[in-house]
């Protein structure tokens, strides 16, 4: 027998952490991009979403509602993560860029960079194609949905590295752009 709850149960029930949801909407046009009705062309994405002026809305808002928090940022591809990270650690704020393209970033690197985030020595991580499932970080209290996806449960994935129960976590920022 399948039981199903809404998330306002979950929440009261102690079994995921309340959140707040922000969309902070941009002036991407998607049509523009091609689309092979599993997902968007990647150097199309990129072209469109790594522009200074995207990053310095995003940082600015970063700063506004979320400085200080615990945060994972999901990218569209390596390059976006590493030069929003660039971004970020330019404008003050400790960040690395992680992926699970090992000719690109060893796995002895990529664990440091984990360990690192764990301490607290850095306060964002921009992650492709990783950290999806498999990883647990409770103590994450900011989401930055950076790309786009059409899929439920890549979406669904992202947000529950945001809500595990953590003691003195009171909620989550997502911060959809």
């Amino acid at each position: 027998e399948l039981d199903e709850i809404e998330k306002e149960e979950a929440i009261t029930k102690g079994w995921i952490a309340p959140f707040k949801y922000m969309i902070l909407k941009d002036d991407v046009n998607y049509e523009r991009i091609y689309w092979n009705g599993h997902k968007y062309k990647e150097d199309q994405l990129n072209k469109l979403l790594m522009i200074p002026r995207r990053d310095e809305t995003i940082i600015r808002e970063y700063k506004k509602e979320a400085q200080g928090k615990k945060t994972i940022g999901f990218c569209v591809s390596i390059d976006h993560a590493i030069r929003i990270a660039e971004s970020f650690n330019k404008a003050g704020i400790k960040a690395e860029a992680i992926h699970s393209m090992e000719q690109f970033l060893k796995k002895e690197e990529r664990e440091k960079i984990v360990e690192d985030f764990k301490k607290g020595d850095l306060e964002v991580l921009f992650a492709v194609d990783i950290f999806n499932e498999g990883v647990d970080f409770p103590d994450v209290e900011c989401l930055l949905l950076l790309r786009e996806t059409q899929s439920h449960i890549i979406r669904s994935q992202q947000l529950g590295r945001g809500l595990r129960i953590s003691p003195g976590k009171e909620k989550v920022l997502v911060m959809d752009f």
